[in-house]
């Protein structure tokens, strides 16, 4: 446990990049919405919110190259560098989703900033309950990291070509996918069930597919070299 607790001690040094940047890119967002939306006399639904949890993408893929071969070098195993680098992320994400529900608060005490600007309240997503609100803030924050952690892990194991490969791989299944959709005339199907889906069962879907991107992660983080 003191090894997992010592990885998660040396990621949030870096408090510029887990703690200090997504908030400087949100705040920049919101801050030209601001503007726009004093200059014009409507109400505003924007989807400005989008870019913290963008973020948790690139910070997943850029964790990798950053800090896995520098702690694998100095002794860590891979299993508590996996296990801190997640410890980390649920922590930040928890904390993230508390501030978010926060300022969510504040800007509906304010009346949307007094301009109508929805910001931090998005349709869909934060119509439900607190806790709900808290989970699916949550789930998009792992789940983004996570997907992004399991692409620094492809390069890591595999190099750039392996990436590519796997992406052209993704690519071909995608257009089959879609192919084989628009032949027998599903995508009203495919329309309505995504139209009917509730937002826990958004977020419950997401943690499913989270769990694929830890797993395979996981597995090719054990077998990576430094």
């Amino acid at each position: 446990m003191s090894r997992v607790t010592g990885i998660v001690k040396t990621h949030l040094t870096d408090r510029l990049s887990w703690l200090m940047l997504p908030w400087i890119i949100l705040g920049s967002s919101f801050a030209v919405n601001v503007i726009i939306g004093s200059l014009i006399d409507e109400e505003i639904k924007t989807g400005g919110l989008a870019s913290i949890f963008i973020y948790m993408m690139v910070i997943g893929i850029v964790s990798v190259g950053q800090t896995y071969p520098f702690l694998i070098s100095f002794g860590a195993r891979r299993k508590d560098y996996f296990l801190g680098t997640s410890a980390t992320i649920a922590l930040v994400s928890v904390g993230t989703a508390i501030a978010l529900l926060l300022v969510g608060y504040v800007e509906r005490a304010t009346d949307y900033w007094g301009i109508g600007l929805h910001f931090f309240n998005v349709p869909y997503l934060t119509d439900g309950s607190l806790l709900s609100q808290f989970w699916i803030f949550f789930i998009i924050m792992m789940n983004l990291f996570f997907c992004g952690f399991a692409i620094g892990a492809v390069y890591r194991k595999v190099g750039r070509n392996g990436l590519f490969g796997v992406f052209i791989v993704l690519g071909l299944a995608l257009t089959v996918a879609f192919y084989l959709t628009t032949y027998f005339d599903k995508w009203g199907q495919v329309l309505d069930w995504v139209v009917g889906i509730s937002v826990l069962e958004l977020a419950n879907g997401l943690l499913v597919l989270t769990l694929v991107y830890v797993a395979a992660s996981y597995g090719l983080l054990r077998k990576a070299t430094a």
